[in-house]
């Protein structure tokens, strides 16, 4: 299948450096890839699970060491470091770019909840997910 090979180098390649956020979003946060979509030029889009697109099932978020960290089910690990991030309205942003290829994922400081987006040459990807509650306002989801 055409998507399954250009998705091999896809969003879990995601990196960012902080820049300005907010004292009180957390410096971790574990996120879970739930769902994908890939968009091919000129062809209809697939939704899909993580693992048929080579998507990771977890991300880590480390703010603090500017990176994300994702494995696949293959073993294999990757390390992005953050170009930038942002907040406003109880959501942080944060964007990057690897080999070329933007990338942007917004986080819902509330619910935890994430849509990360990734443009290839001919391939766009759409992941949606949910991050742990460190990454949620103050107080919210603490137990």
């Amino acid at each position: 299948m055409r998507i399954m090979k250009k998705v091999t180098t896809t969003l879990a390649v995601i990196g960012f450096s902080a820049m300005g956020a907010r004292a009180d979003v957390p410096e971790t946060a574990i996120c879970g890839v739930e769902q994908a979509v890939a968009c091919p030029a000129y062809e209809a889009c697939e939704r899909t699970l993580p693992s048929a697109v080579n998507l990771p099932a977890l991300m880590k978020i480390d703010r603090a060491a500017g990176v994300i960290l994702s494995k696949r089910e293959s073993g294999e690990t990757r390390t992005s470091k953050i170009a930038s991030e942002m907040e406003g309205d109880g959501v942080h942003i944060l964007h990057g770019a690897e080999d070329g290829r933007p990338w942007s994922i917004r986080i819902d400081l509330e619910t935890g909840r994430f849509t990360l987006a990734s443009a290839h040459d001919d391939l766009g990807f759409v992941a949606f997910g949910i991050c742990s509650s460190g990454l949620m306002s103050a107080g919210e989801g603490e137990q």
